[in-house]
């Protein structure tokens, strides 16, 4: 028996019950393998079924973040429930969106009254193709990428990257006012300026602790899924690294008045992407690309494995989107022989990845979605 059949003590989804959720009408679903298969055509709602568990981990959508915008269309209201295991524990997740209302979100039927007080208790981590926008799009998806792997293991951490964010807007909105009032006042800036050091201090050590511990394993993930083919290396790019934030805002001032905004801090960093000591974005191709993608969530899941204590929950959407059957399969095989842990896996064939698994003797849980009935039909129990 393989890592991936043992009952995962850490962190296990059993059951999932959707409710005018996204296209779903009502759904209740149980799982009893690690290895979950979601099958089906394109637009049945196998991703929206990931990203109800999301919600869960998170107490958000990963694409949709305007909670109103996930309600089933017509409806007035929707509910995402998961129950699991949680270190030997069962936990009860509950999460009601009305329009126009504030969310509800429960933990065994008690309502935070912080959501940050839930992140980082049921880790979970998403690779789909939408995260082509980590490379493409601009630096501020990487610093999100970031901010979401510290979060999930440093509660310092979020708070303080919380508290710099509403100094930030703070700050930006008086340099509007006093551009436009005509009246530039630097020390009114002075009190948002020592704020924002304050935080960034500690902001600036953890990205960096992160980098430094994260780069080793993404090399070692992406040796293992490329067969070890080319180089990679990710660096943090940090403007004036070694310069404290305070003299920095002070010699920036002039500039910061011009713009109407704050042009450094921690809210300008970015990560940096290489293949073979060339741009990632320019010089790699889509296959390249998405395998550079998917060692970086990998090693993001490695990560929150070891600073959680848990084993986080993987959702991969769309496996083959630009990547062989061989990169496929070499992830499946380093799940299944070194990480055991749940994951979910979509597809739009039925019977693509159950037989890679079947080749691996991995047990799973497949399940063909239909939009029409909104439910699901077992196709493949276990082996």
């Amino acid at each position: 028996m393989n890592n991936l059949e043992e009952k995962n003590k850490g962190l296990r989804l059993e059951r999932l019950t959707l409710y005018q959720f996204k296209n779903y009408e009502s759904l209740e679903i149980t799982f009893d393998k690690s290895v979950v298969c979601f099958l089906g055509n394109n637009g049945e709602g196998k991703t929206n079924l990931l990203d109800a568990i999301h919600y869960l981990s998170f107490s958000k959508s990963y694409f949709n973040t305007i909670d109103g915008q996930n309600i089933r269309q017509g409806e007035e209201q929707a509910s995402v429930s998961g129950e699991f295991e949680r270190q030997g524990q069962p936990e009860m997740i509950h999460c009601a969106i009305r329009k126009s209302q504030r969310k509800i979100f429960k933990r065994n039927h008690k309502e935070y009254e912080r959501l940050s007080e839930h992140i980082g208790l049921f880790p979970s981590v998403m690779i789909t193709p939408y995260d082509i926008e980590l490379i493409l799009e601009g630096s501020e998806v990487r610093r999100k990428f970031i901010d979401a792997t510290i979060s999930q293991y440093s509660a310092a951490y979020l708070e303080n990257l919380m508290q710099y964010n509403q100094a930030l807007q703070q700050r930006n909105n008086l340099l509007k006012t006093m551009n436009r009032s005509g009246s530039f006042s630097s020390e009114l800036l002075e009190p948002w300026d020592h704020r924002l050091s304050m935080h960034a201090d500690i902001i600036n050590r953890e990205r960096a602790a992160f980098i430094q511990a994260f780069s080793p394993v993404f090399l070692e993930v992406y040796h293992h899924i490329s067969g070890g083919k080319e180089e990679v290396k990710i660096s943090l790019q940090a403007e004036h690294a070694d310069t404290p934030l305070i003299d920095k805002l002070a010699q920036c001032r002039e500039r910061d008045r011009v713009l109407e905004r704050t042009t450094v801090g921690p809210h300008k960093d970015d990560l940096d992407f290489l293949l073979n000591g060339l741009s990632l974005k320019k010089f790699a191709s889509q296959g390249q690309q998405k395998s550079f993608l998917i060692a970086l969530k990998l090693a993001q899941y490695l990560i929150l494995k070891k600073n959680t204590q848990l084993v986080p929950i993987l959702l991969l959407d769309d496996l083959y989107d630009k990547v062989d059957e061989t990169r496929v399969l070499n992830l499946l095989q380093w799940l299944i022989e070194h990480h055991p842990g749940q994951v979910f896996i979509t597809d739009t064939h039925v019977d693509r990845i159950p037989a890679l698994l079947q080749r691996l003797n991995a047990g799973y849980n497949a399940f063909i979605i239909s939009q029409n009935s909104y439910s699901t039909t077992e196709v493949a129990h276990e082996f």
